[in-house]
């Protein structure tokens, strides 16, 4: 698919080592990305492209993993007076 507000888009690939798919890593759920999001928002930040979108993928799959992930580990209830102290 080729967007006329866009253009063409190109794939790019390269190799990182150990620590830096560590570090990638990491820092990406700090973001609530994933790896190649991070890496991608980042190169577009450093070449400043502000205006083009990250990714033009459904997000469906991740909603879905959210709510799986919530109903597998629920959230524990707050005693009533540690609700009073937070609120």
């Amino acid at each position: 698919m080729v967007s006329e507000k866009y253009g063409k888009r190109r794939q790019v690939t390269f190799r990182i080592g150990p620590i830096a798919e560590d570090r990638l890593q990491q820092v990406a759920a700090l973001f609530d990305m994933k790896p190649s999001e991070y890496a991608k928002a980042i190169l577009y930040r450093d070449i400043g492209v502000f205006n083009e979108p990250l990714d033009q993928r459904k997000r469906a799959w991740k909603q879905k993993q959210r709510q799986e992930d919530e109903d597998d580990n629920p959230e524990p209830e707050l005693a009533e007076e540690d609700k009073q102290t937070i609120f």
